[in-house]
């Protein structure tokens, strides 16, 4: 059995959450109830508390959630770059860009 295999779900009644696959701190967002990480080669992963579910942008990383069993939805990079959202979460809007 692999390590990825042994690796339990992490608890998810905690705010602060390590991700599933890469083990790195997500990022938790109250307002929307949804924990994300962006780290590691597994592309966007995000955890949505009211259904207890995955969200993953990377093939790879949906078969690893298939195979460990783990309730999943796949979104498909094209979601993602219609929203004006980078392969790295970047995005059109930039906090410190001076308006005109």
């Amino acid at each position: 059995m692999s390590k990825l295999e042994e690796t339990k779900a992490p608890n998810f009644n905690s705010k602060e959450m390590g991700c599933i696959i890469c083990g790195e701190t997500m990022f938790y967002s109250p307002e929307n109830f949804v924990h994300v990480c962006l780290r590691g080669d597994h592309g966007i992963l995000a955890y949505f508390e009211p259904d207890s579910c995955w969200f993953a942008a990377e093939e790879k990383t949906v078969a690893k959630l298939e195979k460990r069993g783990i309730k999943y939805h796949f979104i498909p990079k094209s979601v993602f770059e219609n929203g004006g959202i980078g392969p790295n979460f970047e995005c059109e809007y930039h906090e410190n860009e001076k308006r005109v």
